[in-house]
């Protein structure tokens, strides 16, 4: 008795696909990329928020405050 088909594929019980790349894949110039990219993006919302809170809002005069 044989286990062992003559008709199987190892292309077809091991398909080629789109491998999930490991950390240590990952070329030198990716990584540089993605710290750039990740620096913008923290520049970009620091800027936001720079924004948001450089001016406080106006305090009203006593004399027009209604009571």
């Amino acid at each position: 008795m044989c286990l062992r088909g003559t008709e199987d594929d190892p292309a077809q019980v091991f398909p080629e696909g789109p491998r999930k790349h490991h950390p240590s894949d990952v070329t030198a110039r990716q990584s540089a990329n993605k710290r750039i990219q990740n620096m913008k993006s923290l520049r970009k919302e620091k800027k936001k928020l720079e924004k948001k809170f450089a001016t406080p809002a106006p305090i009203p005069e006593p004399g027009l405050i209604w009571t």
